[in-house]
């Protein structure tokens, strides 16, 4: 179970950020982070995608911040669809929590399954569920929290939240843009880590298992890669991922500082 006091903890090690701009982030101090948490892949598009930044400001300048109808809605459900094999419906909620506490008061004592962009790479056992919570492609203060049903009747009852068309088009952007990203997003990029980091990760496609000697030793990792200008994941439970743009002087620094720990 994720201690979310520790994680809130381990990211306040960062100084103040001022900005973030595809797998960087930028501090008010000058310092440049390259980063490999994305928010726990809310963010693998980068901070803001290429597009839906501006998805968000059209539907902004449309007023479509507030829960209300939209035909957003059958639009994104149709893009979820073809995106996850297996389920037939889609219902939406405000954010991916109140989906999670409605999966499992529809469900109780049933395993929900959290499908992610290129999770075929985990290094757990697929769930095989009939309620899915997925993880989206979308900064998380402009998702929705989605569930996916393998059965029709499941998504009736489960209900649903009206969320704002701002959310939608969000979480439809960002299914849009993971099929073009996915084109260039691989094995030829990803390998390239793993002269500089192979000791200390393993690596299973974009995803980075850190090579511990016991689990305590998880903040003085995430202490020493902060040192190296890498903000690594700050759930030890969660891997941390290969960004999707690096060069190699930003990974031969985290290396020589995971190496310096100690």
């Amino acid at each position: 179970m994720t201690d979310e006091r520790a994680v809130q903890d381990r990211l306040r090690l960062l100084p103040t950020i001022r900005r973030a701009r595809l797998w960087r982030l930028y501090a008010e101090d000058g310092r440049r982070y390259l980063d490999l948490w994305m928010d726990g892949g809310a963010s693998i598009l980068g901070a803001k995608g290429t597009n839906i930044g501006t998805a968000a400001k059209a539907a902004l300048d449309m007023g479509l911040t507030r829960p209300m109808p939209s035909a957003l809605e059958a639009r994104l459900e149709k893009a979820l669809l073809a995106a996850y094999a297996g389920y037939k419906a889609a219902r939406f909620f405000l954010d991916a929590g109140r989906a999670l506490a409605a999966a499992r008061a529809l469900a109780p004592g049933e395993s929900i399954a959290e499908p992610r962009p290129f999770d075929r790479y985990l290094m757990i056992t697929p769930t095989a569920s009939r309620v899915a919570c997925p993880r989206l492609p979308c900064p998380s203060a402009l998702a929705p929290g989605v569930l996916l049903f393998a059965e029709e009747g499941l998504a009736r009852a489960a209900g649903g939240d009206l969320v704002p068309p701002l959310r939608l088009a969000c979480a439809h952007r960002a299914l849009v843009e993971l099929r073009s990203f996915e084109k260039t997003y691989g094995e030829s990029l990803w390998r390239r880590v793993d002269r500089r980091l192979a000791p200390h990760f393993g690596r299973s496609g974009p995803y980075l298992y850190p090579r511990l000697g016991a689990a305590s030793d998880y903040d003085a990792l995430f202490r020493s890669a902060l040192k190296g200008g890498a903000l690594l994941s700050p759930d030890p439970g969660e891997p941390s991922i290969v960004p999707g743009d690096f060069d190699d002087g930003e990974i031969a620094a985290l290396a020589k500082a995971l190496s310096d720990r100690g």
